[in-house]
């Protein structure tokens, strides 16, 4: 891979610094794998006042096939220090981190010339600047790797068609267009976006690519938001023994049936919002007209606070949809990604309404621990393959995307 690159990213991630002395160092310390490229392993072996206990603290695991940190039995990594600082960083500097912590919370997707560069919300610090940004703006800023780098750059994975690769910047920037469209409400523009992209996963079908970019054109058309866009936000009906259905029973396979699915640090969220609707994941049924009924109370402060709080969530779904390469994040139709795109929206929506309803803190810590909440709570939405594999296992038994957006979407 050259040296030379172009990263596309939103301008919060030129602000960000790392500081586990602020955050914690949470990725270094909540039992996460951390892995050791080759390359820096060998580097670490030729070290010879301190090999021994870098590389003893490294270990090969046959079913990763690669280098690993091991891990402390508190979950903490070896060269993390009392004041949550690397040591290796800082008696080494950080030409001697290995891809992995240098790039952390970086997220990284090559489409050819240009570096999609985002930063994961799981990261407290870069939670903070997402989530609390004006609104999301993007740039590009052409970057030289360092000498040591040797020209590598570790980039995720994400299952973009071939055919559609020239053609993906234009895909985002539409999604996002609509994700910042402010004249709707969030769930309008959930609904738009839905259409949108019901319509390009059917040119995808019928290889009908060369009419992708007329769609794109169309989407971010005044005429078309000004005709188009009132009839198809009021054709959406809200059901809302449907939604507690649907997100209920996700809920329900994750902390019920799959307890092992969700990371210790969300159990507190989760009580919270068992208590709020009234619900107990330990039965083996749930009362669904009960579930209604509760939420119904919910939908009383819900109009309010998702007003108020309309800008963080606006950042979180443009952060997730962009960072997180939808509608192609994982290995499922356009329509399913969809699903979980919103469906892990909605989860987060519910935990913070109700925070929100038990608040007896004032708005400003309500809205610290939001930000706080919806950082640990990524920690399974990104991190969790289990977790969101039980979400696309419960999307699957549905066909059409208007079911989602009846049953998850108040217009």
């Amino acid at each position: 891979m050259k040296s030379g690159y172009v990263y596309l990213q939103p301008k919060y991630v030129g602000k960000f610094k790392c500081n586990g002395q602020v955050c914690g160092a949470n990725c270094c310390s909540r039992s996460w794998q951390i892995s050791i490229d080759e390359e820096t392993y060998k580097k670490y072996s030729k070290i010879e006042s301190s090999a021994r206990e870098l590389t003893s603290n490294i270990e090969y695991k046959d079913d990763a096939a690669g280098y690993f940190i091991k891990l402390r039995e508190s979950g903490r990594c070896p060269f993390l220090n009392e004041k949550n600082l690397c040591n290796i960083q800082l008696t080494r500097g950080e030409e001697f981190l290995s891809s992995t912590c240098l790039n952390h919370p970086r997220q990284l997707y090559n489409f050819g010339d240009v570096i999609e560069r985002t930063l994961s919300i799981t990261c407290t610090l870069a939670a903070d600047l997402i989530l609390n940004s004006p609104k999301i703006e993007f740039e590009e800023v052409p970057v030289k790797l360092p000498e040591w780098a040797h020209g590598n750059l570790t980039v995720g994975g994400n299952f973009v068609p071939r055919e559609i690769l020239p053609y993906i910047l234009e895909i985002q920037f539409t999604c996002v267009s609509i994700l910042q469209e402010r004249r709707l409400n969030l769930d309008g523009r959930l609904v738009i976006l839905g259409y949108y992209l019901y319509q390009l996963e059917d040119m995808i079908y019928k290889k009908d690519f060369n009419l992708i970019p007329t769609l794109n054109k169309i989407y971010t058309s005044e005429e078309f938001f000004e005709k188009q866009v009132p009839m198809l936000v009021t054709s959406v009906n809200f059901q809302i023994l449907e939604f507690v259905e649907i997100v209920f029973g996700v809920l329900g396979k994750i902390y019920r049936d799959n307890p092992d699915d969700t990371s210790e640090v969300n159990k507190v969220y989760i009580d919270t919002l068992c208590r709020a609707a009234g619900v107990n994941f330990e039965t083996d049924e749930f009362n669904f007209w009960e579930l209604a009924e509760n939420y119904f109370d919910l939908l009383e402060i819900r109009r309010d606070f998702i007003k108020k709080y309309s800008a963080l969530f606006e950042n979180y779904l443009v952060n997730d949809f962009f960072g997180g390469v939808y509608p192609f994040k994982l290995d499922a139709t356009i329509q399913q990604n969809y699903a979980v795109f919103v469906m892990a929206f909605k989860i987060l929506e519910l935990i913070a309404l109700s925070m929100s309803a038990f608040n007896n803190s004032g708005e400003e810590e309500l809205h610290k621990n939001v930000v706080e909440m919806i950082s640990d709570v990524s920690i399974d939405l990104n991190h969790n393959v289990a977790y969101l594999n039980d979400i696309l296992e419960v999307v699957r038994e549905k066909s059409d995307i208007t079911i989602f957006m009846r049953a998850l979407l108040q217009t």
